[in-house]
């Protein structure tokens, strides 16, 4: 069997591995790059090539500053002045929490930045007699933690992926706040869907849920010094200020971030690499070494063929976009966006190259719409964190699905608009 065959076949039980969650995420891609050199589709160097890729490490280093913000509570104060801002008015804490779920998990992990406003609003729902309903606020929390992710090159692993793969494809890679072009739309698109739409949709529909469940979260408040909450935040404003400006590799300075709150104490090591997202790191460096085998053994190609083959010579380059975003849209709502970008990045590269298409309009489509999970509570970890406020799967079904069309009509509309073919 050819090399380009057995790399689809490991691909192929990767995938299995992945939607079925047999095993952690991380432990599939690793074992999949193990399985990639034992098949002789590509050898060590190449199937373990993202362990030393620079976007592992500027994810890894943004968790870092992103735990010393949790850990010393300082975007717990965040969201606590939030909440005096709303003073109980449910529709002005919406719009203010879903604002700044957006702005944080643009540099943070979404996860822990959901977590954050759980226990706020379940506090706020306590002390006001039935103004405030956690179940009309936390869905559209998750949703604003999702939506955040599309803003910056670190707000959530699709981009890295394919910012990745156009460096090691020798093209330009995407500028840190380049994704903010189609993110910042979507976002706006966002707010109106929530305030006229959404919201007024979910007072009704929610009304018979209990109005203030006690929710626990990871993000308790911690009583740490002001000194290490002002340098946690002095800290993720120096990276941004970095990112922006570009005097060093966008990995650097977050390794240079993480290295700087661990000195400044923001957060003890030893608690650190106990609470460290090593699942996540796993995961991205074993996709980008699955990437490199899978271009490297011609499996990505012989897929690609296969695909024009079906969809016929003639294909336009939109209709192109159209059906691979589709693809990715349909497949984030049960899979992990890391592992469902990991498996149609370099599929998407090869049709780019066969179709001879530019591949920045194609990647950034699939990066925008592999973080759209709106429409299942599996899709994406926030939004398995708000069902404690008693949603079922019918609702994000219909709070997210709609929005989830809305999304896929934006990004086939004004991705080649932004980023012509």
């Amino acid at each position: 069997m050819s090399p380009a065959l057995w790399s689809l076949l490991v691909l192929g039980a990767v995938a299995v591995l992945y939607a079925t969650e047999l095993v952690p995420l991380g432990l599939a891609a690793v074992l999949g790059c193990v399985l990639m050199v034992l098949v002789g589709a590509a050898d060590f160097a190449t199937a373990f090539r993202g362990f030393a890729d620079p976007v592992v490490f500027l994810v890894g280093g943004m968790m870092v500053v992103g735990e010393a913000l949790f850990a010393t509570g300082a975007a717990r104060d965040i969201g606590d002045r939030l909440a005096k801002l709303a003073r109980g008015d449910e529709r002005k804490l919406v719009l203010l929490v879903v604002l700044a779920a957006a702005a944080l998990s643009a540099f943070l992990n979404n996860t822990g930045t959901t977590a954050v406003f759980l226990p706020i609003v379940s506090g706020l729902a306590l002390a006001s007699p039935g103004r405030i309903r956690v179940a009309n606020v936390l869905m559209f929390v998750a949703f604003a933690a999702n939506t955040g992710g599309m803003l910056t090159l670190v707000g959530s692993t699709p981009p890295l992926l394919a910012q990745a793969a156009l460096r090691n494809a020798g093209f330009r890679p995407f500028g840190f706040f380049e994704f903010a072009l189609i993110g910042l739309p979507i976002l706006a698109a966002y707010l109106a869907y929530v305030t006229f739409f959404a919201y007024p949709l979910a007072r009704r529909r929610f009304a018979a849920l209990p109005a203030a469940p006690a929710l626990q979260a990871n993000a308790a408040h911690n009583a740490a010094p002001p000194f290490k909450k002002y340098a946690a935040l002095g800290v993720l404003l120096l990276c941004v200020a970095l990112f922006a400006a570009e005097p060093i590799p966008l990995a650097l300075t977050a390794i240079l971030g993480a290295l700087l709150v661990l000195l400044l104490g923001c957060c003890p090591a030893r608690e650190l690499f106990s609470r460290f997202d090593w699942n996540t790191i796993f995961l991205l460096a074993g996709a980008l070494g699955m990437a490199a085998a899978l271009d490297k053994s011609g499996g990505g190609k012989l897929v690609a063929d296969w695909a024009l083959g079906l969809l016929g010579p003639r294909l336009s380059p939109w209709t192109f976009l159209a059906v691979v975003s589709a693809v990715g849209i349909l497949l984030t709502q049960f899979m992990s966006n890391t592992a469902t970008m990991a498996m149609l990045t370099p599929i998407a590269l090869s049709m780019c190259r066969t179709l001879n298409v530019a591949p920045h309009p194609v990647l950034m489509a699939l990066a925008t719409v592999t973080a759209a999970a709106y429409a299942t509570p599996v899709g994406t970890p926030p939004n398995s964190l708000v069902l404690v406020a008693g949603y079922r799967f019918r609702d994000y079904l219909l709070l997210g699905g709609i929005f989830n069309v809305l999304v896929y009509v934006l990004v086939v509309l004004l991705v080649p608009l932004i980023w012509p073919f």
